[in-house]
């Protein structure tokens, strides 16, 4: 009787960096980086909007009136000590070069080249990379039947970039006019109550450095997502056409500021269903560093390992053991 080889599975390959197991750091920074530069620009194009036509003269005394030229009211209400000259046309026109200047830089490259876009597909095509090396390392059949060649120029990888910029340029669309009704809002109220010039250019500046910060925790969940769903999606390919038993090992960013309930996962396997499904609801999705790992489970559903998953639950007992210890539940 002929008896047939048992197949090898390998071990997965664990990042050494407990804090930022996907390996973002650089790349996230690097957004950030062009995010910063972006919002600059921005508040160097507003002040010299603002210095051409918020324009009027200051006045000692308290007093609310308006005047009428042609049909047109201008505001002239002095509360503070500043009266501006802006007919309700003029003040609109403003709002939309604020509207105009925020998209500029903040949507450059339109709906096709967004700028937001070269961050996330080199992270997509990292993720992709990451699972392909994984794999790799674990499956023989895997390593003989794949190409990364192979992977980047798929239907599979192809559409999900496509459907990916869709989605990213909707969050940056989103950016822009949360911004832009935020300003509206500075801007009108500055000139009704007569705050003068420099004060309304501080407080705008002031609204940018809150919308920078919304659009830095949106350009890591992008980047970082873009990651962990292209090990989502290899792991569920191998698994559909190589019939390979994966599943996804999740990795906790062991960091303080860990949500407690993500690095209760640390250490166990899921179902790419089952992240998917996770990442949808609780926010859990929003930053995020956690990674989850292409892996391949034996006839028992478990990682070849043993030892590798009780080391994690070591590290997820430890992390639990020095947070309480700091007073956190």
């Amino acid at each position: 009787m002929i008896k047939t080889a048992k197949v090898r599975i390998g071990t997965p390959i664990i990042p050494r960096n407990k804090t930022d197991p996907t390996q973002s750091y650089r790349p996230v920074n690097r957004m950030f980086r062009d995010i910063e530069d972006r919002y600059y620009q921005i508040k160097v194009d507003l002040r010299q909007l603002f210095d051409e036509q918020l324009i009027g003269r200051e006045v000692e005394t308290n007093s609310q009136s308006g005047y009428a030229v042609h049909g047109q009211v201008f505001y002239q209400v002095n509360i503070g000590r500043y009266i501006y000259d802006l007919s309700a046309r003029a003040l609109s026109r403003l709002l939309e070069s604020v509207q105009g200047i925020l998209d500029r830089h903040l949507l450059d490259g339109g709906e096709q080249n967004l700028w937001a876009m070269t961050y996330i597909t080199d992270e997509y095509e990292r993720g992709t990379q990451q699972a392909f090396t994984n794999l790799s390392v674990q499956s023989v059949i895997y390593e003989r039947q794949t190409s990364l060649a192979q992977l980047l120029t798929s239907p599979g990888y192809l559409n999900q970039i496509a459907a990916t910029q869709v989605a990213t340029y909707s969050e940056w669309r989103s950016v822009s006019d949360k911004a832009r009704s935020d300003l509206a809002n500075v801007i009108t109220d500055a000139v009704a109550r007569g705050i003068n010039p420099r004060e309304t250019a501080r407080i705008v500046s002031e609204r940018l450095d809150v919308s920078m910060s919304s659009a830095k925790n949106i350009a890591q969940t992008e980047q970082v997502g873009a990651l962990r769903q292209a090990q989502r999606q290899e792991a569920e390919w191998s698994r559909d056409r190589l019939g390979l038993n994966t599943a996804m090992l999740h990795l906790s960013a062991l960091k303080p500021t860990s949500r407690t309930w993500h690095v209760a996962r640390h250490g166990k396997v899921y179902t790419p269903e089952e992240v998917e499904e996770w990442y949808s609801r609780d926010g859990n999705r929003y930053r995020c560093y956690c990674s989850q790992i292409p892996v391949i489970l034996d006839d028992d559903g478990k990682v070849v390992n043993p030892g590798l998953i009780e080391r994690l639950a070591q590290e997820r007992q430890q992390w639990t053991g020095t947070e309480q210890k700091r007073g956190r539940k």
